[in-house]
């Protein structure tokens, strides 16, 4: 008479023990490769942001979009959350962001983009500005993460001095991607109506009240500026894409926006300034050549 062998506990025990270690092994394996899965996915993203921006500039004599519309009062919306799109709000709130809005760069470069859903980081957490406001009828809104470098607004791409290493866009928003809003950062000072809000160089005696001659990086309500490993996806002036580690309690100012991060990546509320601008984002600056 035969007899079917079975395993014995212990047996039993030596292969669950033997898959806990192999699991133990793999599974930060494929964390790993599902991380650098998102990050590769978020650098193409950025890529077709600056290809979509080059396009944009040889059909506008080579200026940058602008950060912000303008009302009808003439007054630049700088300090202001856009729309994403600018006619998702049924009632925008304050009337005038939707004009601010309709100038906005992340909605001027539809047209060449074509794809809204390249904006936001892939897989960051999702927030929303004003969640109760009602959502227009046939209207989607559309999450962003990308923020545009505000001090090239209506700036001249040919007189940009270092191209291949000023940020266009970068995520100085943080881990997060904003559910129907946008913003850039930095941002212009344009405080004056019915005056150009263009970029002016470094001077002694910058003012906030004249248009152009200050600007700021406004901290994000998401400190946590490590949005793909350590560090970030930035898109260059020149239309290139390139990761960028942030790290370091005191960072290089020819590479981060923030002057420093701690160990869990937030930045820590100083950024390189020369009394006039952010540093980095300077179109004039030549990164110390």
């Amino acid at each position: 008479m035969s007899r079917n062998r079975a395993f014995t506990l212990i047996e039993l025990l030596v292969v669950i023990a033997i898959i806990a270690i192999l699991a133990a092994i793999l599974f930060p394996v494929f964390a790993q490769a599902k991380a650098a899965a998102k990050k590769t996915s978020d650098l193409a993203n950025v890529k077709q942001i600056g290809t979509s921006t080059a396009i944009y500039l040889s059909d506008s004599d080579d200026l940058y979009p602008l950060a912000s519309g303008i009302d009808s009062n003439g007054n630049w919306g700088m300090n202001y959350n856009k729309y994403v799109p600018e006619d998702w709000a049924a009632t925008p709130s304050p009337a005038i962001r939707y004009n601010y809005s309709q100038g906005f760069i992340d909605n001027t470069l539809q047209p060449y983009i074509k794809n809204y859903g390249i904006m936001a980081i892939p897989g960051s957490p999702q927030t929303e500005y004003q969640a109760t406001n009602p959502t227009a009828v046939g209207k989607t809104k559309q999450s962003t993460s990308y923020a545009f470098n505000g001090f090239l607004s209506s700036y001249s791409a040919t007189s940009v001095a270092s191209p291949a290493m000023l940020p266009l866009f970068t995520e100085s928003e943080g881990f997060v991607n904003q559910k129907g809003w946008g913003f850039a950062n930095p941002a212009l000072s344009c405080p004056q109506a019915n005056t150009g809000c263009v970029y002016q160089p470094y001077s002694a005696t910058c003012s906030g009240n004249i248009n152009g001659q200050q600007g700021y990086i406004y901290v994000p309500v998401v400190t946590k500026q490590w949005c793909n490993g350590n560090g970030q996806n930035f898109v260059l002036a020149d239309g290139h894409a390139k990761f960028r580690t942030l790290i370091g309690a005191t960072a290089d100012a020819n590479v981060s926006p923030w002057a420093g991060y701690d160990s869990n990546g937030n930045e820590n509320n100083s950024y390189w300034w020369d009394g006039c601008h952010a540093w980095l984002f300077r179109p004039d600056y030549t990164f110390g050549q």
